[in-house]
């Protein structure tokens, strides 16, 4: 006789295997876990130097995560943004480099974009709503340089040339009358550096060719008695250069080397000059110079610009040019600028040596400059 529990046993053994519906999950599967999420670290930077380049540094976690890093940068006022993509660096920061002109003073604005390996893309910086402004940082002395430049409207080279006739009068010298004069005509280049060296200013360098002749009494001769001395000629045809340097926009420094040479031989000269005021406006000057075979000068110059196109100077010279007794020269100039680039100027003045009886001075000049 079978008991209840082995007819249990049998039913269960003919009954038919159930299946689990379709959408259920099996018992045993876990669900997937989350991707690791990218993360950028940028630190903006307020500014950058003049003639650099923008540098835009982040760092990335984790690396393997990331699709692509971007930049998108303007000059504030642009409408379009550019795009300019990070690089792995060396160190293992990414790196975008964003070129910017020397000339460049307008600020730079951007925002910074990053996709996952998941395709996925978002602002990770800033916005193009509200970018992110980097001001350019001027240095001082560019800015002085600018100023200058703009001054003589962006010319850095200027030829000119100068003529001049200088009458000290007649001079008589035991009974026999003589002229006293010479004439004088210069050519030269000016090249506007504005280079910053040592805290210093090189502002232009000038090169130039010169030509003098004089006729003068026989200074310090003696004549046999009865007899009387020719006059003398003397002269030199001549090569200078010139260096000026700026130590700040109202002080600065010249200095000249001339070498010639006439009948005679060859001569050397050196001269300086120290200016107190802008080299393009209101300044005063003090120069001194000394050639072998002609003299020396010292000169005391003030120039002004207080007429639209009319600069002007006014000049008081002490000098022994051409190798005589020491004279003084009294000179005002004017100069009407047609343009930026073009002007005439004339020279007029009076001379006397030794408290004798003296005569004119009459200048002109031209220079033009690109």
């Amino acid at each position: 006789m079978m008991t209840l529990s082995t007819v249990t046993c049998l039913l269960l053994l003919l009954a038919p295997p159930q299946t689990p519906p379709a959408n259920a999950a099996p018992a045993s599967a876990a669900p997937a876990a989350p991707a690791e999420p990218l993360e950028v670290r940028h630190v903006p930077a307020a500014q950058v130097l003049a003639g650099n380049n923008l540098v835009l540094r982040a760092e990335v976690a984790p690396a393997w995560r990331l699709g692509a890093l971007v930049a998108h940068h303007r000059t504030v006022g642009e409408p379009a943004f550019r795009e300019t993509a990070f690089e792995l660096s060396a160190d293992g920061t990414y790196a975008a480099v964003i070129a910017l002109s020397p000339e460049q003073r307008v600020p730079v604005e951007y925002y910074v974009t990053a996709r996952d390996t998941d395709g996925v893309e978002n602002v990770r910086f800033a916005s193009a709503d509200t970018p992110y402004p980097v001001l350019i940082e001027v240095p001082q002395y560019t800015l002085e340089r600018e100023a200058l430049l703009e001054a003589y409207g962006q010319r850095r080279s200027r030829v000119s040339a100068f003529a001049e006739y200088v009458d000290y009068g007649s001079q008589t010298l035991n009974g026999t009358r003589y002229a006293d004069r010479y004439y004088r005509l210069e050519a030269d280049y000016l090249y506007r550096l504005f280079t910053q060296v040592g805290g210093m200013s090189i502002d232009s360098i000038r090169i130039g060719v010169g030509h003098l002749r004089a006729n003068t009494p026989p200074f310090g001769l003696i004549a046999p008695e009865g007899e009387s001395l020719p006059g003398l000629r003397p002269g030199l045809d001549y090569g200078f250069s010139e260096v000026d340097v700026g130590f700040s926009p109202f002080f600065g420094l010249g200095v000249r080397l001339t070498l010639g040479g006439n009948a005679t031989g060859f001569s050397a000269g050196i001269g300086g000059k120290v200016r107190i005021g802008r080299p393009n406006g209101a300044r005063a000057e003090i120069e001194g110079e000394y050639t072998g075979g002609l003299g020396g000068a010292a000169t005391i110059r003030l120039a002004w610009d207080t007429v639209y196109r009319f600069p002007m100077s006014a000049a008081v010279q002490v000098t022994n040019v051409p190798s005589g007794p020491t004279g003084v020269r009294l000179l005002y100039r004017v100069d009407y600028k047609f343009s930026d680039a073009f002007s005439l100027g004339a020279e007029a003045g009076y001379q006397a040596r030794a408290s004798r009886g003296g005569g004119p001075t009459l200048g002109f000049a031209a220079s033009y400059g690109w």
